[in-house]
């Protein structure tokens, strides 16, 4: 006989049994693809107007809103059998709102990657997908060792700040996936001294000598335009250090982390050995 799984905790210290659960709403994009990647989808019954992950395949699962805006009505018509939720991406009071009613939800919060690995773990037990599961963490091991032996050819730390949003200017500090990811690939988060996201100011960050500074197309658009403001206001020397990328990369966790980092390696390698050798 397989032993019966243990109540697994979310991140809120909140314990739920260990399921299987047979019909889930997911309100995180990224928690949506996971649950693609491991081969759960069937599961899942309703997400976020921003799940567009994996394209082509959603088309059949009903909306519920937005993350900070779920249709709790909607959710509820789907006779959900459990959240996928996430502490800082959910209002609490929509959880709330929903376990009042009966549903369980399970929120994460990885602000390590060894967060994700639990993260994925957990869902393997959860969605009954432990197999799958357990290769995915496997692969998210190789990824970071992948990503070690790249931060071992670094001359030495390189420093950097990742900014989220314009008018005004927010950046990521320490505390979640974005930090947890760029400290990974071998950049140092100068603003890693103060937890969340916030906003900063161009002339402290121009102070601060930074190797790169990271412009990722969400949540804000940021495009090369950016770039070359960043360039002019002397955060960065030249246009070539303000990185426009995909957003996905850092702040997208679950399945897709492993594929992130090997991304960012094979994106940023160039660059990074090339100033780290001067």
């Amino acid at each position: 006989m397989h032993p019966i799984p243990e109540p697994q905790t979310d991140a809120r210290g909140k314990e739920i049994p260990a399921g299987p659960y047979g019909r889930v709403v997911s309100l995180v994009p990224s928690l949506t693809e996971t649950m693609f990647g491991l081969g759960a989808n069937a599961r899942l019954v309703g997400r976020t107007i921003y799940c567009i992950e994996p394209k082509g395949r959603l088309s059949g699962v009903l909306s519920c809103g937005g993350t900070k805006n779920p249709e709790l009505d909607t959710v509820r018509s789907l006779n959900p059998d459990l959240i996928l939720a996430c502490v800082e991406e959910n209002k609490p009071e929509h959880l709330t709102a929903l376990e009042e009613g009966g549903i369980p939800v399970f929120a994460v919060m990885p602000r390590t990657l060894d967060d994700v690995s639990t993260l994925l773990r957990q869902y393997g037990v959860l969605l009954d997908a432990q197999v799958v599961a357990g290769r995915a963490m496997a692969d998210l091991t190789a990824a970071r060792l992948h990503a070690g032996e790249f931060r071992r050819t670094l001359a030495r730390p390189l420093r950097a700040a990742t900014l989220i949003w314009k008018n005004p200017w927010m950046a990521a500090g320490s505390g979640n996936h974005i930090d947890a990811v760029m400290n990974e690939v071998g950049l140092v988060n100068v603003l890693g001294d103060r937890e969340g996201y916030f906003e900063v100011d161009l002339e402290d960050l121009a102070a601060r000598d930074l190797d790169f500074v990271l412009l990722p197309d969400e949540p804000f658009p940021f495009t090369h335009h950016a770039g070359w403001s960043m360039a002019a206001a002397g955060v960065v020397p030249t246009r070539a250090r303000a990185l426009v990328l995909d957003g996905k990369l850092l702040s997208w966790y679950g399945t897709r982390t492993a594929r992130s980092l090997r991304a960012l390696v094979k994106l940023l390698g160039k660059k990074i050995v090339g100033l780290a050798d001067t």
